[in-house]
């Protein structure tokens, strides 16, 4: 696992309208696009909800940001044969993001981390059996993957990865 002490000085909101969005570049176009152009927009819709990682409460620049929304996967498609037929309730994090600035100071490694905290919060009221991620590229996958969190891969795609809510469980303990 990645160390996060760098990371642990950023502070975690949801994303608003003082916050900077023009000003993070990740170095991925499509990832500063969402965040430029739809994720508030996500959100004001309840379409999904995007934290940002800032310096202090109620900065506007913003250093990180994840976006986690609900989807349903067919269980067919999850490597375990302890789960009923048809769709299971999952987290997907949708999108995931570093401004170049903070790159390499496990601040990814912290959303990630918040992701699974939040999924296990919300699993205590509603059912959710694991979050969920689609990684852009092998690149990515092998990162998610060196977290050491457990991610697997699901059955129909190498890059889309999941772990479900009993391993989070186990991995927030250690």
């Amino acid at each position: 696992m990645q160390s996060l002490s760098h990371a642990e000085r950023f502070v975690f909101e949801k994303l608003q309208s003082q916050h900077d969005r023009t000003g993070f570049d990740c170095g991925t176009q499509a990832l500063n696009d969402f965040l430029t152009r739809q994720a508030k927009q996500n959100a004001d819709r309840n379409l999904g909800v995007t934290h940002v990682g800032v310096a202090t409460a109620g900065h506007p620049k913003i250093f990180a940001y994840y976006t986690l929304v609900t989807r349903a996967v067919e269980a067919a498609v999850v490597p375990t044969k302890k789960l009923p037929r048809g769709e299971i309730g999952v987290v997907l994090l949708g999108r995931l993001g570093v401004d170049r600035n903070a790159q390499g100071q496990g601040l990814g490694s912290l959303c990630v981390l918040r992701a699974m905290e939040q999924v296990v919060s919300a699993s205590e009221e509603i059912g959710i059996y694991a979050l969920v991620l689609d990684a852009k590229d092998e690149r990515a996958r092998n990162w998610y993957h060196q977290l050491g969190f457990g991610f697997k891969a699901l059955l129909d795609d190498p890059n889309r990865l999941y772990i479900s809510v009993d391993t989070i469980r186990e991995t927030l303990v250690e």
